[in-house]
This record gives structure tokens, sequence and C-alpha cells, in this order.
């Protein structure tokens, strides 16, 4: 038995003549335009899947981030009942496993107007020890408590905002600014809004423009004065471990308060806006995944040139003892190869981009003299990316699966060549 018909499948012969035929020239045979074209293809292919995935991954990230920071896991409605029986509420909740913390606020959207410049915004009110409990105040509110936020008469006059909202009224940290709300009084003229003047305490800053451009911190104490709330609270801001599960906890709540209470998760609130970002994320992927399966589809025109500029070739091997099976294999190896390279070059370029993503973001600003990603225009400061390297792995698994499968067909052609009349032709 020849050497040639004795090598073990994937052995070093069909993988030396794998790699010949991959590294020879045009001239002699080698690839073809088109295979480098499939090859250059699906990094092209694999290198979008792997940022444009990340990108829509750090999008939604950031954006449940500030969603999940600016507003509770679960919402409970307390305002229908006195505050010494929503705090006996409270206490009860705490107890219940999961559950991280309970803070009551009250929310209300107001005129906020300073330097002659009037916008609106939402003023969230909480007790100060409460501060800590929000996970978009990086520092638990230290600054404005520093200022004197919760102290005084009522709770004082030292407020806390966004970055965004005092840059467009035009304050800092110590300014005045006053709040118009919708609560009327009666006075000499008839009816008129309530409002008061505020003192800037601290801006802070949560990375998402648009809680930035409308949040508003006050203390319970005066807010409860302010909007004509005394001795009530008007929701309960329920923390739990796993924002995802909210379902068991609503359950063991309503359980623990005898079903008094009436509950709303963070998901019920925002179903559309989820199901939106599931529905683009899937598209997407969809998108870009037909793409690459279109390049990966170029190797099959690449391996059958490939295969004819190699037919004598592939005769003599079978004459010399390569069986059918072995020649399979060997066309199999190229076109596996092809998509396996530009899938891992893909993948490196793709992880590159992602990881010096901020760099990449400032010099395409510094080249069109702007900025490619408005931060008024998108809700962000920045370009959010989260790289996944699940998805990472998947992506270059499916090119090299997609790889694989469509240099069968080339595969099998060439090994059903007739030594014979190849020889004769050629």
């Amino acid at each position: 038995m020849s050497k040639a018909s004795s090598a073990m499948p994937f052995g070093k012969l069909e993988r030396t003549l794998a790699l010949r035929y991959l590294l020879a020239r045009r001239e002699h045979g080698g690839a073809s335009l088109i295979a480098i074209i499939s090859f250059i293809g699906i990094f092209f292919a694999v290198a979008a899947l792997i940022i444009t995935m990340s990108i829509m991954s750090g999008f939604r990230a950031t954006l449940l981030d500030a969603l999940l920071g600016g507003e509770p896991h679960i919402e409970i409605a307390v305002d229908g009942m006195p505050q010494e029986q929503a705090d006996d509420v409270i206490k009860v909740i705490e107890t219940v496993p999961d559950v991280v913390s309970v803070s009551p606020f009250i929310r209300q959207f107001v005129l906020l107007s300073a330097n002659g410049v009037r916008t609106g915004g939402i003023v969230r009110a909480i007790p100060p020890e409460d501060m800590a409990t929000m996970p978009i105040l990086k520092d638990g509110g230290a600054g404005a408590i520093a200022a004197g936020f919760g102290e005084g008469r009522n709770g004082g006059n030292v407020i806390m905002i966004g970055q965004y909202l005092a840059a467009n009224l035009g304050v800092g940290v110590g300014d005045q600014v006053e709040v118009v709300t919708a609560q009327m009084r009666s006075g000499p003229v008839g009816q008129t809004p309530i409002s008061k003047v505020y003192v800037v305490g601290d801006i802070f800053r949560t990375g998402s423009a648009q809680l930035d451009n409308v949040y508003v911190f006050m203390p319970m104490q005066q807010a409860q004065v302010l909007f004509q709330s005394k001795g009530r609270y008007q929701y309960l801001d329920v923390r739990v471990k796993n924002p995802d599960q909210t379902e068991i906890a609503m359950q063991r709540i309503t359980e623990a308060t005898g079903y008094s209470v009436i509950l709303t998760d963070w998901k019920t609130k925002n179903r559309t806006y989820l199901g939106a970002l599931r529905t683009e994320r899937v598209m997407v992927r969809l998108l870009v995944t037909i793409i690459m399966m279109i390049a990966t589809l170029n190797i099959i025109v690449g391996v059958v040139m490939l295969v004819k500029n190699k037919t004598r070739d592939i005769a003599i091997l079978r004459t010399i003892g390569l069986s059918r099976a072995g020649v399979l294999r060997v066309f199999l190896m190229v076109g596996t190869a092809l998509g396996s390279l530009g899938a891992l070059l893909g993948m490196i370029v793709g992880v590159l981009f992602i990881i010096n993503i901020g760099p990449i973001e400032a010099l395409i600003n510094l080249a069109i003299d702007g900025e490619v990603f408005p931060a008024e225009q998108y809700g962000l400061d920045h370009l959010p990316a989260v790289l996944d390297w699940g998805e990472v792995l998947s992506t270059g698994a499916y090119a090299l699966l997609m790889s694989m499968f469509v240099s069968i067909m080339p595969a099998m052609w060439a090994s059903s060549q007739d030594p014979v009349k190849a020889l004769r032709f050629e």
C-alpha cells in the first residue's frame, strides 16, 4: 500500500496539500481573486457583527442602567394612606427576602426658572438618609448633603439638579432656581401656582442625558409642604437583588402585606420600550448574519475555480493512491481555512475596535470637526459598548460552520473527478 493511501484523515499529507494550494500564486493555480474577496467579505462581516452587537449591548446596558437607576424596580402606590401606615408597610416589606431597600418618594412634574430661562423638570423627593439607595447617584448625594440637603425648617431649601438641566438654566452650585408646581393657592388675584426659590446644593451626573436633563432631587419634608402632601408619601421605591426577576419579589410582597397594596414593576411600565430593544437587536443580528452568509457563499466559487486549476494535480494524486475522501478533505480544509482566517481576523479587529471605542470616537469627531454622537440627540454622553465574549465566540463559530458547510459541495465535486479523463484532457 502506498504512503498516500495510508495517510490518516486530516493528516500531514492532506494538511500540506491544502496549505500549498492556499499559498500558491495565482499563475500557479492558487486561490482565485474570488476566494480572496470571500475572505475579505467574511472578515468585514464578522468584524461588523461584533462591533454592531457590542454597541447595541452597550446601548441596552446603559439605557437600562439609567432606567433602573431613575425609577424603582417595584413601585407601590401609598398616596391613599397616612404616613404612619406607609412606614409600617415599609417595615414589613424590608423583611421580604430578595428586597434590598425600600424608600418612600414623591414624584411631580414642575416648571423650573432661572436667569430668564424656563424649562420642565421632574422633582424626585426622598428622605436625605435614603439618598444612598439611588444607583444613579454615584456618591450617594454626598455633595448635596454637605451643602445642607434636608437640613433646616421643613427640610430646608437645598436641592440637587442634573448636569444638563443646570447647563440649560445657566446655574451652578450655590445659585438659585425657582420651582413652580401645578398646585394652586388662592390669593387676592385668584388662583396662582405655588412656587418657591431653592438653592442648588450639588449638580449630579448619571451618564444619561435623559435623566440629567430633567431630574431634581428635593428633601421629602420640603416636597410634602410644596406639593401639599404633608403627612403622606406618594410611592414606595422597592429595590430587589435581581431586577430581571421582580415577579417573585412582587408575589412575596403581596403576601407579606396581606394583599393591601398595588404593585407595578419596571418591566411592566416599560414593556413597549424593552420589546423594541429586543426586536431591534434580533433584526440587526439577522441582517448582519445574512450578509455573512452571502460572503461565505463566495467560497464555493473560489474553491470551484481552485479545483479547475488543480484538476491535473487531483488526477495525479488519485493515481498514486489518494482516496476520494482524501481529496474531499483537502478542498474542504481549503474552503474552511479561507473562512476561518477571515473570521479570526474579523474577531481580532472587532474586539480591538470595541476595546478602543473611546479614542476611535474622539478621532472620528476630530476628523469631521463635530460630534458623530451628539449627547443631546441620543440621550447619552458617550458611545457605549459592552464586549460580550459569548457573542464574539458565537460569531466566529458561525462563520467557521458556514465556511465548512459551503465548502462541502465543491470539495465533493473535486473528489468525484475521474483521474483518467482528467489526465487525458489536461
